[in-house]
């Protein structure tokens, strides 16, 4: 957790971070304007990736700020908001009054183990930009499974989050996305650089 802290709080000392926080979850409130929050979000962990170093960048280039989102979106699309709709359902057969926003442990945990995937598969797509490595669920699978276990404190936060914010759903969603995919690049890039080959 002693990592996930010092990233968090690396992220937060930035002078430009509550700017930049602020524009992208109002970006986040208006769907395809999000894809600029979006695509943000993309270059930041990008240059995490390449580098291994934390920076908020420019936002430059808007139409590869949008280009990018769309692409995170598409993720987040496949690895996100379908396994949850189909934990969803699957658990509303055994509870019929459960509904998305409700509180619920095994809806909970599926929905931490939800970000744990989708964390894993935008790491193993942003590799090389190639949608055909969102295909390697096995692999995409064990990365979630390393890194649900490795950092599943940080993950709680983040869905812990995401419920305190949930009535401003861009600042929930742009929160929780930034966070999660900041640590999960930081997580996996370690592995990658140690020779773990995370991605």
């Amino acid at each position: 957790m002693s990592n996930f802290e010092n990233l968090l709080t690396r992220l937060i000392q930035n002078p430009r971070f509550f700017l930049t926080f602020l524009v992208g979850s109002l970006l986040c409130f208006v769907p395809i304007v999000h894809f600029f929050a979006f695509g943000y979000i993309y270059r930041m962990t990008k240059i995490l990736r390449v580098n291994g170093t934390l920076e908020l960048p420019e936002w430059e280039e808007p139409s590869r700020l949008f280009i990018d989102g769309i692409r995170l979106t598409i993720v987040l699309l496949v690895y996100g908001f379908l396994p949850i709709t189909l934990g969803l359902i699957i658990i509303k057969l055994l509870i019929p009054d459960l509904a998305y926003t409700s509180v619920n442990i095994f809806l909970g945990f599926w929905k931490i183990a939800v970000l744990s995937l989708l964390c894993s598969a935008f790491y193993r797509y942003q590799r090389n930009q190639n949608f055909y490595e969102l295909l390697n669920f096995t692999l995409i699978f064990r990365m979630a499974v390393a890194f649900f276990k490795s950092n599943f404190l940080a993950l709680v936060l983040c869905y812990g989050l995401a419920f305190l914010l949930s009535p401003l759903y861009g600042f929930s969603i742009f929160s929780v996305l930034l966070v999660a995919l900041i640590q999960s690049t930081y997580y996996f890039y370690g592995l990658d650089i140690k020779g773990g080959r995370a991605g």
